[in-house]
């Protein structure tokens, strides 16, 4: 099992701007009193509750849901463990190459040369 701690940041001003949109149109609340709330209530309990559990996550999304990057990333790597994670690929990957790395460098003369090491590190180096 992976355990993750997300931490997705917004501004503050984001919710704020929700809350007075509803508030005032499906509740019937005057400004004042929604802002007045915000004020005493809201942002305190967010500043002394959800704040300080941002330096414990594993991953911090900047810009909220918008950083559609970010999230997509979180979303790839989830569905990678989903899929096997790391060591299916790696794995996969020691099935492609066998017990030796051999890589084909093409240098700036437009030779090919070839370089053969090891896996663990051990084994010949490119001279």
């Amino acid at each position: 099992m992976v355990t993750y701690t997300v931490h997705v940041d917004s501004l503050l001003t984001l919710p704020l701007t929700l809350t007075v949109l509803r508030d005032v149109k499906e509740r019937g609340r005057d400004l004042q009193t929604v802002l007045l709330q915000y004020v005493n209530y809201v942002k305190p309990a967010f500043e002394e509750f959800c704040l300080p559990t941002k330096k414990y996550a594993d991953v911090i999304i900047p810009r909220g849901a918008e950083n559609t990057v970010a999230i997509g990333l979180i979303v790839q790597h989830i569905r990678d463990i989903l899929n096997g994670g790391l060591k299916a690929k790696v794995d996969n990957w020691h099935n492609m190459v066998g017990d030796g790395l051999t890589v084909k460098e093409k240098p700036a003369t437009g030779r090919t040369r070839k370089v053969s090491q090891s896996l663990d590190g051990s084994g010949g180096r490119p001279h």
